[in-house]
């Protein structure tokens, strides 16, 4: 069977570092998505996330990161979406949401995920509608999903639909029960990091390295 996997990069991200801090984080998807179903043909990894606003640092890391997969894993495509300022949150201190009391007044600036989540969904329906390869993998817990999952299982009821949980995740309530979860284990993610230096894709490129915060000791 041909397979196809949407992985939800920031519920997979969340659930890495709730787990096993940093330790996993320069994961290459390809290889995991093929231990996972180590009896299909891995086509296609869409992997759905957005650059972080507000931290300069990680965001290099995640563009380092995506950098890496496109150079590394042919299977994979990056989505984008990105994030958009909120409504300014509570004071930490005084709670008052618009009209800090303390003195000297607090901002904070916020931000949330845009898109994401809407293309995933996109791409479940539409491969499956269009009857793209025989299978899907959602790597995500996100209950968001469910209606497209249901949606998915009712256009084409014998193409299967899992669901990979990330670490630290547990499968949605209310599954449909054509759908089969199964969590994501510890040994795959060992086994499924990619190189640590990565050639760039020309002699002027530096390449793409692991970040030193990302690194094997699974630092916090």
């Amino acid at each position: 069977m041909q397979a196809v996997f949407y992985v939800d990069g920031f519920n997979l991200y969340h659930g890495l570092r709730s787990k096993y801090g940093r330790r996993y984080l320069w994961l290459d998807l390809e290889s995991l998505a093929g231990k996972l179903r180590a009896d299909s043909d891995v086509l296609a990894v869409r992997y759905f996330t957005a650059i972080v606003k507000g931290d300069p640092e990680a965001a290099r890391r995640q563009e380092t990161y995506l950098g890496a997969l496109a150079r590394h894993c042919p299977a994979v495509t990056v989505h984008r979406g990105h994030f958009k300022a909120k409504t300014p949150a509570p004071c930490r201190k005084c709670g008052h949401p618009w009209h800090c009391r303390c003195d000297p007044p607090i901002r904070y600036k916020t931000f949330e995920e845009k898109l994401t989540d809407v293309a995933l969904a996109s791409h479940l329906l539409e491969d499956t509608a269009t009857g793209f390869r025989d299978l899907s993998v959602v790597v995500s817990t996100d209950s968001d999903f469910t209606p497209a999952i249901d949606a998915a299982v009712r256009i084409a009821p014998n193409r299967p639909v899992l669901i990979a949980c990330p670490p630290g995740r547990v499968s949605p309530r209310l599954l449909n029960p054509a759908v089969t979860a199964f969590p994501i284990s510890e040994s795959f993610l060992r086994g499924s990091q990619l190189p640590d230096c990565i050639e760039g894709p020309h002699a002027r490129h530096p390449g793409f390295n692991r970040p030193d915060h990302w690194s094997m000791s699974g630092a916090e």
